[in-house]
């Protein structure tokens, strides 16, 4: 290995370090408030480096929101389902998504009552379409259903869950978060499967 390449190396850890740090703070002040009353002052100051430092990683606060997103996305929520996965786990995925909003709930909500609440559901309506669209291609294998349809009856399912999602989030998360699983849960049974199965041509 070359010292060039170490240097690299060490350089891309310290990187990622201070953009982690500077995630860590995000997400600590999200628990106490809106994401627009949060400032690059406020996080450098949280963090203890400057302001060059944190406009080489980021453009603003909303990109650094769109990092930490993407992050927790890849670390614990779904974005597709494999062929060997049976329907009880694309209902699972669901499950991970209010998991990971009631573990968050103050960041959570902190971006929901702001102006920045569209594209936070925008994001998690595009990460549970890929669960959604990786099951309904599997069922639909050798059946007779095209593809506008296979992607109409995904967009449908997906806006129902983000629907059901924000009328709890607008709730500030009041409405009992097992009462709202258990009848989606119930809803999304088979379901999936069969509206596909309506759409099936001779």
């Amino acid at each position: 290995m070359t010292e060039n390449h170490i240097c690299r190396k060490g350089e891309s850890n310290m990187a990622t370090n201070t953009k982690e740090a500077l995630a860590e703070a995000l997400k600590k002040m999200l628990a106490v408030k809106p994401i627009d009353k949060i400032t690059v002052k406020d996080l450098v100051e949280e963090c203890g480096v400057n302001r060059q430092t944190f406009y080489y990683h980021f453009d603003d606060v909303y990109d650094l929101m769109e990092w930490v997103f993407e992050e927790d996305a890849n670390r614990v929520l779904p974005s597709e389902i494999g062929t060997d996965i049976v329907s009880e786990r694309w209902r699972e995925c669901v499950r991970i998504y209010f998991r990971y909003l009631l573990d968050n709930r103050s960041m959570v909500l902190n971006i929901f009552n702001s102006q920045n609440r569209s594209y936070m559901l925008r994001y998690y309506r595009e990460r549970l379409r890929g669960c959604v669209h990786g099951f309904a291609v599997i069922v639909s294998e050798g059946k007779n259903i095209d593809w506008a349809d296979l992607e109409y009856v995904v967009d449908f399912y997906v806006n129902g869950v983000v629907g059901l999602i924000s009328m709890w989030l607008d709730n500030n998360m009041e409405l009992p978060p097992e009462y709202t699983q258990e009848r989606l849960m119930k809803m999304l049974e088979g379901s999936v499967e069969e509206m596909l199965a309506k759409f099936q041509k001779e």
